[in-house]
């Protein structure tokens, strides 16, 4: 007999959760590190995460974060960029350094024998970066390279102007960097931020795969043992606010626009925020959403998904991006809004609710079986603080979306009247189509 898919999606989480083992210790210095014994494969991902990013970032220096970031593979005090380059390779892997909103990342993936090597080499780029004056000058023209980029995309354009209305006095709001902005930055202030940043106790050492955890617990006590403990971390809290305005950057005979439309939404640490999540992907947040079906038929192209929660503690947020034709601005706004109220009034109906936690329950499925997206996870739970219980119980919280958790959801959390809305386009051919659609938009 056939298992229903939701209870295949079910056991096939049950099953990749087997043979898992997940274990924690802190060093004497601060350092946390948590072990994740996942898959079968003879390799392993190592992740050292710092609680650093854009959130520290002074309002002079945007950017800044990311410049710091940058520098960690410019070379040590022992290796040249040549030879971090060289021996990554080696190793049979290419570190990653990345810098976000709340962290900054130094990760790759080995053969579980390169393991220890692997640990070595992260720690070495971390906690002795060379930070010189030549290095700097071509990471920051690699920066205004890139920034040129950023600024002739639209999209990018829409996000920033965007983030600025709901997040008006955070980081989080500031504008991008500007080659004028940049310009300023010295070596001095990247030197600023590792020094106050970059420590043991403001750090979290993730390794996930197939290991020995004896040796490598062993490994890491001898390797980061002595790091600086550092300074705790800052205040950290930035909060979105509800704010419902229209900003509109002109961009004559434009063919496309792109528009962002979201607001400040519950995080997922909320009881309710299961049920905004299947509301999400029914709604727009698939291939086969609602909204994505309207738009696509406008379009005239395959569906996409067009919204996303972007999940960092006390800042959640749900917004929906629109790229269409400069013609079709108005009408791609009217079906969202459309969806919006009659999914508020109405519950889905059953099959529609049932895809949406199906495939909800298979990408965390994949996640939790996958050495990178265990790591993912074990990062998300931390930063949210939702403890062991919230991955045991996640597939059955989805599970128990109804159709009219997903109305009341949609009700309570996703109100167009409530929305902040950022237009980059043609603003002579967008106003006659947005004057329609008053007096939902501001």
């Amino acid at each position: 007999m056939k298992l229903p898919i939701a209870a295949l999606l079910a056991a096939l989480l049950s099953a990749s959760a087997e043979g898992q083992s997940i274990r924690s210790f802190t060093t004497k210095n601060g350092l946390r590190t948590t072990l994740i014994h996942v898959g079968t494969a003879k390799r392993a991902t190592v992740a050292l995460v710092l609680q650093t990013g854009e959130v520290d970032e002074p309002s002079f220096g945007p950017g800044l974060a990311a410049l710091t970031a940058d520098m960690l593979l410019q070379g040590s005090v022992s290796r040249s960029a040549r030879q971090i380059a060289t021996e990554s390779s080696a190793l049979g892997t290419k570190i990653d350094v990345r810098s976000g909103a709340m962290t900054t990342s130094v990760s790759a993936d080995v053969e579980s024998q390169n393991l220890p090597h692997l640990l070595s080499l992260v720690a070495d780029l971390v906690r002795h970066p060379l930070l010189d004056t030549a290095s700097f000058g071509r990471v920051r023209r690699h920066a205004l390279s890139a920034l040129d980029t950023t600024l002739h995309n639209p999209a990018e354009l829409a996000k920033q102007q965007w983030r600025a209305i709901i997040f008006p006095n955070g980081p989080f709001g500031h504008p991008f960097a500007y080659a004028g902005t940049l310009g300023l930055l010295q070596l001095g202030h990247v030197r600023n931020v590792y020094d106050d940043n970059y420590a043991a106790s403001r750090s979290h050492l993730y390794v996930s795969g197939v290991f020995d955890d004896a040796q490598i617990e062993k490994e890491v006590r001898e390797i980061y043992s002595d790091w600086t403990v550092g300074l705790p971390a800052k205040p950290r809290t930035v909060r979105p606010v509800t704010n419902h305005e229209l900003v509109t950057l002109d961009q004559p005979g434009a063919e496309r626009s792109v528009v962002w439309i979201g607001l400040p939404v519950i995080d997922p640490a909320d009881r309710e925020f299961a049920k905004l999540e299947v509301a999400d992907l029914l709604l727009s947040g698939d291939d086969s959403s609602r909204v994505s079906g309207e738009i696509a038929h406008l379009e005239g192209t395959p569906p996409h998904s067009i919204s996303t929660i972007w999940k960092r503690r006390s800042a959640t947020y749900w917004v929906a991006e629109l790229n269409v034709r400069t013609a079709n601005t108005g009408s791609a706004i009217e079906a969202l809004f459309h969806q919006l109220e009659e999914l508020s009034r109405v519950a889905p109906q059953e099959r529609h609710v049932t895809r949406a936690r199906n495939l909800l329950i298979a990408r965390f499925d994949a996640q939790n079986s996958s050495r990178d997206g265990m790591v993912d996870l074990m990062e998300f739970m931390d930063e949210h603080s939702l403890g062991d219980g919230w991955r045991a119980s996640y597939v059955k919280n989805i599970k128990d979306v109804s159709r009219e958790d997903v109305r009341s959801a949609i009700a309570a959390y996703l109100d167009p009247r409530k929305m902040a809305i950022s237009i980059v386009g043609d603003r002579a051919a967008i106003e006659p189509q947005l004057q329609k659609l008053r007096p939902i938009l501001p």
